[in-house]
């Protein structure tokens, strides 16, 4: 039997392993069949290690429905992908001579899927073991709140719980410190039995969290008995408080804009088997544009991803996208929140998105009766839904009343009408905000729109949302939902929106749009599949970003251009820069003061360098593009070094060393001193799948996902293989 199974590394998404099928059922969700899989591990106890304390199986993701089973006993079934779960398996696991444990867990998602996205399959994130102490502290009861926060002083709400579940009567005490003050607490617990501390504190001179300076604190919780440590636990939380008035968000008493992104939990290659480092790289270039908020679209945020925002800065909006009240919905939801709300990063709770039956009766009971779980937890979160309006602007005020913030998704879409101004109109002091918006459609490198190799160009799309076919600019959802300077423009004129959440950072698998078939991933994103920058990245830097930079576009090739009548090329500019100049081979096409959202200009094709100079107070800044000829080569760069897995961007250059833009070559890929995982490069029409040999570069670029073996940073090799 053992011959027949695979030995697999986690975090692991087997459907990512799969070949693509033209099946459209299959079509949102990835193109890749449904199907059970199994994992089995084996592992040993020793009573001495387990000694006085309970053993518990922590499973943080599994992909979808998943039912476990040890040493041939039935432990139970989890239904959600986007839960952790566990099991108390003290009783049931087999010590020293007992001989070996086994584990086994079947994942099913044949079952049905919970979103319409590629959501992957599989144990896509960390399985560990547990040991905790007979009498403890509770860590998921341990919340510290920020009731009140000035200059001189932040009030603090403390709550922590002790849970005895021996056999045996405990007289304890628990020592609690919050920056320099302790806290000694007594109790008397019976056998089974727990005990809830709840205390107020003063801290003088508090540092707050904020997206600028994203301190950090640590509580230190220890329990005692009979003067020898039993349990200790440590807590990180921040300081701040938060608000939402029909003026905007505020954090720490400060109006801030949202400068947000909607994100799936994919990444090209891997699936969904993305670890800490993966995050980190998508969280990194998130800031490099700007981004100071993040949507979980449209999921519970992993504890990596609260993590991390709370050390970089990034405000998150945790989403229950399914607005359902059953009673295993509203369990999840509740212990969800209470894993989470000690990250001070998390700032807004969605209780659904885009729900058909919002604004109805049945949505009401269920949005207060989840509302009311999320409330009962915490106070350190708003509560906001992402919903689409219709034109009219109607809506159900129970329903309303419900939510801190009204989440209003592609406000800025002619699709929805008038229904914001409306909206406005009769609830003029209700707090709003735009949820999702852009939904624009790009592919990286491309400037001209090809149906067949489902690729559409950067400048603006012919293609429409929701008419086939190639359209006439100005028609119903022609480029996607809006064109960024569509979405900045709206906030500009109705700052009361709070800010922005873009549809989305990342091209995601699935949901393929505009095109079917072989269409296999969204073309929405301001960054393709493995993060390589499109070109509107830069747009939205120029806005929201103060360094000074410019960006050119698009390639200098004239092969993969699109001209007008009169035979020329447009040159867009995007840049922060008082003043930005083009040059064509030297020569000056014109100096001009930079644009409300872009400068462009009109000129005629000449094979050789195109440059662009910003000027700015301290000096200049330049970006250019230069004509190419054929692929002879390829360079590799080090595009992230992280703790376990590294990223290489692979690029095709010519015999003069020029970047290669048009460049699809085949190339093979091998490494020392690491293990490619994947290998990917961000065409939303790549059917070869999941590879960690041999890819294609696709618009002259592809990236490799290597895991490090121990601490050195791994080598490639690359070759071309087909020229």
């Amino acid at each position: 039997m053992s011959s027949e199974w695979q030995s697999v590394n986690l975090p692991h998404d087997w459907l990512n392993e799969l070949d693509y099928v033209n099946d459209p059922e299959l079509l949102m969700s990835g193109s890749k069949p449904q199907g059970i899989s199994y994992y089995r591990k084996t592992f040993r106890l020793s009573e001495k290690e387990v000694a006085n304390q309970q053993v518990f199986l922590h499973f943080m993701g599994v992909m979808r429905m998943a039912s476990v089973w040890l040493n041939g006993m039935f432990l139970g079934d989890h239904y959600s992908g986007y839960s952790d779960f566990s099991f108390d398996i003290t009783e049931m696991a087999r010590y020293d001579a007992e001989g070996e444990n086994v584990l086994l867990v079947k994942v099913d998602t044949t079952t049905g899927s919970e979103g319409w996205w590629y959501e992957g399959a599989g144990i896509y994130k960390e399985v560990y073991l547990e040991f905790l102490p007979l009498v403890r502290i509770d860590s998921c009861e341990t919340f510290i709140e920020t009731k009140a926060l000035n200059e001189k002083e932040a009030l603090l709400e403390i709550n922590t719980r002790v849970t005895n579940q021996s056999n045996q009567p405990q007289k304890l005490t628990l020592t609690a410190q919050i920056g320099e003050e302790i806290n000694n607490l007594s109790c008397f617990l019976e056998p089974f039995a727990t005990e809830h501390f709840s205390y107020y504190q003063r801290v003088p001179h508090p540092k707050a969290w904020s997206i600028d300076v994203p301190n950090l604190e640590v509580a230190r919780f220890q329990l005692m008995k009979d003067q020898e440590v039993v349990d200790e636990y440590c807590q990180s939380y921040g300081i701040r408080m938060i608000d939402y008035t029909s003026q905007g968000f505020y954090l720490n008493g400060q109006l801030l804009s949202l400068r947000g992104v909607c994100e799936h939990q994919n990444f090209g290659g891997m699936g969904v088997a993305l670890n800490r480092d993966i995050l980190r790289y998508k969280l990194l270039k998130m800031k490099e544009m700007g981004v100071n908020a993040y949507r979980s679209a449209h999921h519970f945020a992993s504890k990596e991803l609260l993590e991390l925002c709370d050390e970089l800065g990034i405000i998150m909006m945790n989403e229950n996208r399914v607005l359902e009240a059953s009673e295993w919905r509203i369990a999840e939801l509740e212990k969800m929140v209470k894993q989470t709300r000690n990250h001070p990063c998390l700032c807004f709770w969605s209780l659904c998105n885009e729900e058909v039956i919002g604004n109805t009766a049945m949505a009401t009971r269920m949005a207060k009766r989840l509302a009311n779980v999320i409330r009962c937890q915490t106070s350190q979160s708003l509560l906001v839904s992402a919903e689409l309006l219709n034109p009219e602007g109607a809506v159900e005020k129970d329903y309303l009343d419900i939510f801190d913030v009204k989440g209003v998704n592609y406000p800025e879409s002619g699709v929805n009408g008038a229904g914001l101004t409306k909206l406005k109109e009769q609830y003029p002091g209700l707090a709003y905000l735009s949820t999702e918006s852009a939904s624009y459609f790009s592919t990286r490198g491309i400037y001209q729109d090809n149906e067949e190799k489902c690729q559409t160009n950067n400048f603006g799309s012919r293609f429409s949302m929701v008419l086939p076919g190639k359209r006439q600019l100005g028609e119903l959802g022609v480029g996607g939902t809006a064109h960024p300077e569509e979405v900045l423009a709206f906030y500009d004129n109705h700052r009361f929106m709070g800010g922005v959440f873009l549809w989305t950072f990342m091209d995601y698998y699935g949901e393929p749009a505009p095109f079917p078939w072989p269409g296999i991933s969204s073309q929405f994103g301001i960054c393709d599949t493995v993060g390589f920058e499109k070109d509107y990245f830069y747009y939205y830097q120029s806005k929201w970003s103060e360094t000074p930079m410019v960006h050119v576009m698009p390639h200098w090739n004239e092969a993969g251009l699109e001209k007008n009548e009169q035979g020329q090329v447009e040159v867009r500019v995007f840049s922060n820069c008082r003043e930005v100049e083009l040059f064509v081979n030297n020569r000056s096409c014109g100096r001009q003061h930079s644009g409300k959202d872009y400068t462009s200009w009109w000129v005629t094709f000449e094979s050789g360098e195109l440059k662009v100079v910003g000027y700015h107070e301290a000096g200049e800044v330049v970006d250019s593009r230069v004509s190419s000829e054929a692929i002879t080569g390829l360079t590799v760069h080090e595009r992230y070094v992280g703790d376990s897995y590294c990223l290489y961007e692979i690029a095709g250059i010519d015999q003069r060393g020029k970047f290669v833009p048009m460049a699809d070559s085949l190339v093979e890929v091998s490494c020392i001193e690491g293990q490619v995982l994947a290998l990917a490069n961000g065409n939303p029409a790549d059917l070869t799948g999941f590879n960690k040999r041999k890819k294609r570069l696709f618009s002259g670029r592809l990236m490799a996902i290597v895991a490090k073996n121990g601490d050195h940073v791994p080598k490639l090799s690359v070759a071309l293989k087909d020229n």
